[in-house]
């Protein structure tokens, strides 16, 4: 199975101002350790939207999109994309 686990950006990373290295430094942890406990043959792709942007062009089975009150409503448009597409997804919630 194709897994695609995202960490949108928070609001605050759409600002000219955004200092990308202080979150490269603590990555998406929660998403890991999900990965983890999938079987080795997944093939997992984990991709944190404050160091990286996202490829929407991909087609997996699965995606995990991990939310936190702040990201909310990108979280929002990146579920709306991936359901347009016919995709399952899940939310892992955080506060």
């Amino acid at each position: 199975m194709k897994v695609k686990m995202i960490l949108p950006a928070l609001t605050e990373a759409l600002s000219p101002f955004w200092r990308p290295i202080k979150y490269s430094l603590f990555p998406p942890l929660g998403l890991a350790t999900l990965a983890a406990y999938l079987d080795d043959g997944d093939e997992i792709e984990i991709q944190d939207e404050h160091v990286e942007r996202l490829n929407l062009d991909d087609t997996p089975d699965l995606v995990v999109i991990q939310v936190y009150i702040t990201s909310a409503y990108r979280a929002y448009e990146l579920a709306d994309h991936y359901r347009q597409q016919g995709r399952t997804w899940l939310w892992v919630g955080c506060t």
